[in-house]
């Protein structure tokens, strides 16, 4: 094994099976100019995308939860196949240490979806997959269910759909009741070195032990952020990869009252101009944040544009200097009257790249109890995916359209329900206007689990959906999975 800069108490790494050699000799072809995949990498340098219409395989990435059942989270592949023909995959573990099972075959028919839990590696704490598919049409998600820690919360986010040699994390914590984990996944066949550093609440970090971090070849390293940035209630995080790619995850965790819960998603593989939020509510309960980051050498300025659903609401411009970050807290002192829903927008005004997302603590007398924390989307499509969720008496689940173009969008949102595109009845051709935002609850129209949906549009949008448990703590938001390139 190649040595790391961290220590093996703070820093785990493991080298796994010969297996992951075909995924990631395969998704390193991909990647290369004049590949026949390199047509979609500009965009799928923006965030998660579903392979373009005639793709005849993709790759996925899924870099955080756990390999262990036992563990304090469990996690599970979610596969959507919204094509017209059946798709074969291939999920392979990849755990931190510990001996690494086999892949997984799994047949996703057409307009279904397939859950695989990850194999169980006794001794792992963390885990990842990487899931190949002989198909460009399918999207990937990973679900983690809590365990005491987070009182059962659950947690989903998109797999990424290519790697990166920069991973950006504008939200986390390490305050006394946090625990903030940073998975560095390598698929690749040849090692990857990496570098994090940190803006924080009380400046910005740089520890040495985290500088020149060895990451093996179709190996797994999990960083304990803790370790040695301590007690800071707001942390953005960077990783600059000196050598190869890597997929970035983040897992936080808490338990003071009224922000406890549990958290998990990709980074961003680039900064950009523009985020977008579809859904947000504060009130009684409902605390909301966007945390910004700037990780240039330039003093960003950017305009946090506010949609209500009912009024109007000023937008606010806010600076950030340079590799620092800024919290934005919505309620009455920047226009949002509690309980009102919206819709966010961030965008640069002076050409600085920006990393934004959205923290959502819910505790009484709010009537959801959990924290969501959620990456913007950074490009608008004409289909939105969503692998994971359905409605059921203890799941109660939401899909919100933003349309912030100059056009109305004519909006249906369709199930995929076991070979058939269910169109969901009261949800087909809706017209959200220019600006606007609309939420739809999907108990008031079905009752089905699993319900991967298909939330398509006449003209570019973002779709996100909120996943509630009824009765008990457990809220995720998870922006969808952009199908193609079609922006």
């Amino acid at each position: 094994m190649a040595a790391a800069s961290v220590k093996p108490a703070r820093l785990r790494v493991v080298v796994v099976v010969m297996a992951l050699l075909l995924a990631g000799a395969v998704a390193d072809r991909a990647d290369r100019p004049g590949s026949r995949l390199s047509t979609d990498a500009a965009v799928r340098a923006l965030m998660p995308t579903g392979g373009p219409a005639g793709a005849v395989s993709s790759t996925w990435y899924c870099a955080g939860g756990t390999a262990n059942a036992g563990g304090p989270a469990a996690a599970a592949i979610v596969i959507a196949n919204p094509g017209d023909q059946e798709a074969r995959a291939s999920v392979l573990t990849v755990a931190e240490k510990g001996e690494v099972p086999p892949p997984v075959p799994v047949t996703v028919g057409a307009r279904s979806v397939a859950t695989v839990k990850l194999a169980p590696v006794a001794t792992a704490d963390h885990g990842a997959a990487v899931v190949e598919v002989d198909s460009g049409a399918v999207t990937v998600e990973l679900v983690v269910g809590g365990g005491a820690r987070t009182g059962g919360e659950h947690a989903a986010s998109p797999c990424a759909s290519s790697a990166s040699s920069r991973w950006y994390f504008p939200g986390g914590s390490t305050a006394k009741d946090a625990i903030l984990h940073l998975s560095l996944l390598n698929p690749f066949p040849e090692d990857a070195i990496a570098d994090l550093s940190f803006a924080t609440d009380a400046g910005r970090a740089v520890p040495a032990d985290f500088q020149g971090i060895v990451v093996p070849a179709r190996g797994l390293a999990v960083v304990d952020v803790g370790s040695h940035v301590r007690r800071r209630e707001a942390v953005s995080t960077t990783v600059a990869v000196r050598s190869g790619r890597l997929v970035a995850a983040q897992t936080m965790s808490r338990t003071l009252p009224g922000r406890a819960g549990l958290s998990m998603g990709l980074g961003a593989p680039s900064p950009g101009g523009q985020w977008y939020f579809p859904d947000g509510v504060a009130g009684p309960g409902l605390a909301e944040r966007y945390a910004i980051a700037n990780p240039g050498k330039r003093e960003a300025t950017v305009l946090i544009e506010i949609a209500l659903a009912e009024g109007t609401a000023e937008p606010l411009e806010r600076t950030i200097p340079p590799e620092g970050r800024l919290d934005v807290v919505m309620g009455p002192e920047v226009g949002v009257p509690p309980g009102v829903a919206h819709a966010v927008a961030v965008r640069s005004l002076n050409g600085v790249p920006v990393v934004a997302s959205r923290e959502l603590e819910a505790a009484p007398p709010a009537p959801r109890l959990g924290r969501a924390d959620t990456l913007g989307a950074r490009r608008l499509a004409r289909t939105w995916v969503f692998a994971a969720g359905g409605v059921t008496e203890a799941l109660d689940e939401w899909v919100v359209v933003h349309n912030p173009g100059p056009r109305p969008a004519r909006v249906s949102i369709t199930g995929l329900a076991g070979g058939q595109s269910l169109a969901l009845e009261g949800l087909q051709d809706l017209t959200i206007g220019p600006g606007r935002r609309q939420a739809f609850r999907l108990s008031d129209h079905v009752k089905r689990a699993p319900l991967p949906l298909v939330v398509s549009s006449s003209v570019p949008i973002v779709a996100e959906r909120d996943l509630y448990q009824v009765g008990g703590p457990g809220l995720s938001a998870t922006i969808g999975i952009p199908a193609g390139e079609d922006s």
